[in-house]
């Protein structure tokens, strides 16, 4: 039967800002390296998978958490495969404390690519073992993939909006997108530092992206994660980052007085609000690459 890995890691003063909480960014990078030395160590790693002129990409994730380890903390990265969902080959990944206190748990949904045909593969076909395993999931309720109709809106809009095309630094008709309730957040130009092994922006960087299209009051942080990965971002493509709030008004209280509208530093929260949910997506051009839903707690 396989066995779960860990992997133990130092909270360093880069993963969180120096003096802050461990970033989303760098628990990213955390759960990619832990997933990609267990698939190494069972034979499924990425260059066993180029031998065969097949390639593994990250689809959706959901990843729950309770809290995050400040610097200069121990935690351990758990991860194991639990099976195949259709075309995804699942995999569950946990962050502990030095105390054993589970700080962050996740679902992670592959597929794996044909590098010629660039057409998904069966899993439980492709690979050389069975990835099912009994051992419980971080948390019950993980559950990948996002179905939000404001994003196929998102999508129609930046279709029919005079968008630039990949490539160039033109963006949307913020106006025209505000009608579909989402705001640009930034832009930035995907350069060498982000491209993987596989040619195009590293899954983390997305996770990275997505999470700074958010304002953040004083005292929060992200309690849940989800995003689709749609489309392969390149190197030189222009990326822009939109964002929509579940409220309205909280979202507008957010914004800054920018003459675009653009997302800044959010104006203070009311004590009493604990709990809001943000869409973000990142496009290129009139293409949707990434979905996202994000969870943020703040205190009573």
């Amino acid at each position: 039967m396989i066995q779960p890995m860990e992997l133990q890691y130092v909270v360093r003063g880069y993963d969180c800002g120096y003096g802050g909480l461990l970033k989303p960014f760098a628990l990213a990078n955390f759960f990619q390296e832990a997933a990609g030395a267990h698939a190494l160590a069972l034979g499924i790693g990425m260059e066993d998978m180029w031998a065969k002129g097949l390639t593994w990409m990250l689809a959706r994730i959901d990843i729950r958490i309770e809290r995050l380890p400040p610097e200069g903390q121990t935690v351990v990265v758990r991860t194991w495969p639990v099976g195949t969902k259709r075309l995804f080959a699942q995999r569950c990944i946990e962050l502990v404390d030095s105390s054993g206190v589970k700080c962050a748990g996740a679902m992670y949904e592959y597929i794996v690519v044909d590098i010629k045909t660039r057409r998904a593969m069966r899993p439980e076909r492709t690979l050389p073992i069975d990835l099912h395993t009994d051992i419980p999931w971080p948390f019950p309720d993980l559950e990948p993939g996002i179905d939000d109709a404001a994003f196929a809106e998102l999508e129609q809009a930046l279709k029919s909006a005079n968008a630039g095309q990949p490539g160039t630094a033109d963006i949307p008709s913020a106006d025209f997108i505000a009608a579909q309730g989402f705001m640009p957040a930034f832009s930035i130009e995907a350069r060498a530092r982000h491209i993987d092994h596989n040619g195009h922006v590293n899954n983390a960087h997305f996770i990275n992206w997505l999470c700074d299209a958010v304002p953040m009051p004083p005292g929060a942080h992200l309690s849940r994660i989800k995003i689709d990965f749609v489309h392969e971002i390149l190197k030189g493509e222009y990326v822009h980052a939109w964002a929509k709030a579940n409220d309205l008004a909280t979202f507008e209280s957010s914004l800054s007085s920018a003459p675009d509208g653009s997302l800044h530093n959010p104006a203070p929260q009311s004590e009493n609000t604990h709990a809001q949910t943000w869409l973000t997506a990142l496009s290129v051009g009139k293409e949707l690459v990434a979905r996202g839903m994000l969870s943020i707690t703040t205190a009573e």
